[in-house]
C-alpha cells in the first residue's frame, strides 16, 4: 500500500477585496450558509487559552469538551465536500492510492475553496497568501487540488491540536486564525476523491 504524506497549513478568508501596493489580498464572505452562529462553549473548566497551554499530544478531544451543537453545526459546512491543495510532485513520488496519513488529513470545506479560486483569478500569490504559505514557497510547481466529495465517510471531525501538523498557529474548534473552518478526516481512497491540476502564475 502507498501512501501519500500531506502537511496541509491553511489560514482564512475574510471579507471583501483590497489591493496594497502591489500584494492583493481577498476578504471574502465565508458566511455562505448564512446560518445562525451557535457559539463555542468549553466545558469542565477548560478554555481556548488552557488548551493552548497544554502540550500538544495532552491536549483533550474537543467532543469531550466543547459543546455539542457548535460541533454538529461546524461539520455541517462540509456536507458538499472538503478540499486541499497539494503540490503534485508529492503525488508523483508516493503514489495516489491513497491520500492523507494515519494521523489524520487537514481539509476546507469545499465551497470555501471554490471561493477562494475564483477569487484569486490564477494568482498563485493570492492562493498562497489566503492558504498561509510562505510567498514563492510554490512558484514553479505544479499544484493540485483534491476534492472528497463525501468526507464523512472517513472520521470527518473537528482538530484536537494534537495532530502531526498543528503548529503555533493553530486554534481550538476547528478555526484558522481569521475565521476560515478546518477539519480533519482519515485517509482517503483513490476512488473517493477528485484530482484537479490547477493553473497557477
Amino acid at each position: 500500500m502507498k501512501m501519500t504524506w500531506i502537511m496541509f497549513i491553511v489560514f482564512p478568508l475574510i471579507n471583501s477585496q483590497y489591493i496594497e501596493g502591489q500584494k492583493a489580498c481577498y476578504e471574502i464572505d465565508i458566511n455562505y450558509n448564512k446560518q445562525t452562529k451557535i457559539p463555542l462553549i468549553y466545558q469542565f473548566g477548560w478554555s481556548e487559552e488552557l488548551i493552548l497551554n497544554t502540550p500538544k499530544g495532552n491536549r483533550p478531544e474537543p467532543q469531550i469538551i466543547m459543546n455539542q451543537d457548535y460541533i454538529e453545526q461546524h461539520l455541517k459546512t462540509f456536507h458538499n465536500g472538503a478540499s486541499l491543495i497539494i503540490v503534485t510532485a508529492i503525488l508523483d513520488h508516493y503514489g495516489r492510492d491513497y491520500i492523507g496519513t494515519k494521523n489524520g488529513l487537514f481539509v476546507v470545506p469545499k465551497s470555501q475553496m471554490d471561493i477562494l479560486l475564483q477569487a484569486a483569478n490564477g494568482s498563485l500569490s493570492v492562493i498562497e497568501k489566503n492558504l498561509g504559505i510562505p510567498q514563492g514557497r510554490w512558484l514553479f510547481k505544479r499544484l493540485s487540488r483534491i476534492d472528497i466529495l463525501n468526507p464523512q465517510k472517513f472520521n470527518l471531525r473537528i482538530p484536537s491540536g494534537n495532530e502531526a501538523g498543528v503548529n503555533h498557529l493553530w486554534k481550538p474548534g476547528g478555526l484558522l486564525p481569521n475565521g476560515m473552518k478546518e477539519a480533519i478526516i482519515d485517509m482517503v481512497p483513490k476512488n473517493e476523491y477528485q484530482e484537479v491540476q490547477l493553473n497557477l502564475s
